[in-house]
């Protein structure tokens, strides 16, 4: 076989070893960073010290899209609830921390 032929073909498979490994710690990375968020997300709703049905319900509002977070003026962070296509603000300014009796009772209708 021609050398240089031969010298091509080594190189295009080092080439491709190099590429399966590089996407096998890309996935790895991925993963990892995955985690990290998740783990960020926990300590967020943790930090929040809501109890068991407080927790459950704004969980459940944010997965059914009737919550939403979003961090006001002076960086703390507050929770607006939506009915239907309407948006109903949280008028007492209550972080997210503080549900209010009134806001666990509109969930549970």
């Amino acid at each position: 076989m021609n050398m240089k032929l031969k010298k091509i073909l080594e190189d295009i498979q080092k080439t491709e070893d190099k590429i399966a490994e590089l996407q096998e710690h890309l996935k790895r990375q991925n993963t990892l960073k995955q985690q990290m968020e998740d783990v960020e997300i926990i300590k967020s709703f943790r930090s929040m010290k809501l109890d068991s049905r407080e927790l459950l319900v704004l969980l459940d509002g944010i997965q059914k899209g009737t919550v939403t977070i979003q961090r006001n003026e002076e960086g703390g962070i507050t929770v607006e609830e939506t009915k239907g296509l309407q948006k109903k603000e949280n008028n007492n300014g209550s972080p997210v921390g503080q549900v209010t009796g009134s806001e666990v009772l509109d969930d549970e209708e």
